[in-house]
């Protein structure tokens, strides 16, 4: 017997449980009613506007490299991947700066020709595992100076401060977790085993940038501006 198409096979399970929820005796259909609602519904959204995301992206590329067309694109076996791997976080987070990291990295995985092909399925895993405090604390690592500038940009004229530790321009710039937090110190250890920075805790930080090589690749990869 043929093996069912995978797409006909998830509609043929989804329909099935939902009618299977209908039969229940007295609650049957309020069930069903939660799970179109509560599951299938959501899930559809957030792959109708991921794809959006994306075919706006696919465009963009495709204005701007010379030669290259949406049938190019669907016959190269490496962006397909990409793609189809970066779908898969997409529809399983809410998180904006995850989404704008995913689109991202498919731009970049044409765009940028000196990754090879397993570096960018690391990248992908490593979004994969990352939280928008993640995001945050490793530009915050990666750029200091440019936080620095922020904050002596909003001091009274002719008055400069000696921020001394990094910590203070963070609990200066961001009042919602203090650098005292310990969810910082596990995320800069997050950080470090993946080779993004080269601190293991926030006191380990300097005035300078702590990203590492690997790090620095990281963000060119996620930046949008690339």
């Amino acid at each position: 017997m043929d093996e069912m198409p995978t797409k006909e096979k998830t509609n043929y399970i989804h329909d099935a449980t939902k009618a299977g929820l209908n039969v229940i005796p007295m609650v049957g259909g309020a069930l069903a009613s939660v799970f179109e609602t509560v599951f299938s519904a959501p899930i559809d959204k957030r792959k109708e506007e991921w794809l959006k995301r994306l075919a706006k992206t696919v465009d963009e590329l495709c204005n701007t490299v010379d030669g290259l067309t949406p049938e190019k694109l669907s016959n190269s076996p490496e962006f397909i991947s990409m793609y189809l791997q970066a779908s898969n976080i997409a529809i399983r987070t809410h998180s904006e700066e995850k989404l704008k990291a995913l689109n991202a990295a498919v731009k970049n995985s044409v765009l940028v020709e000196s990754f090879d092909e397993s570096k960018k399925m690391i990248f992908l895993r490593v979004i994969d595992q990352m939280t928008p405090l993640h995001f945050k604390i490793l530009h915050f690592l990666s750029f200091p100076e440019v936080y620095i500038q922020e904050l002596d940009r909003q001091q009274p004229p002719n008055q400069s401060t000696h921020w001394g530790d990094l910590r203070n321009v963070w609990d200066e710039l961001f009042k919602d977790i203090r650098s005292s937090n310990h969810l910082i110190d596990i995320a800069i250890m997050d950080l470090k085993t993946w080779g993004l920075v080269h601190v293991g805790k926030f006191h380990e930080a300097s005035l300078h940038s702590s990203s590492t090589s690997f790090g620095k690749e990281f963000l060119k990869f996620i930046n949008d501006e690339t």
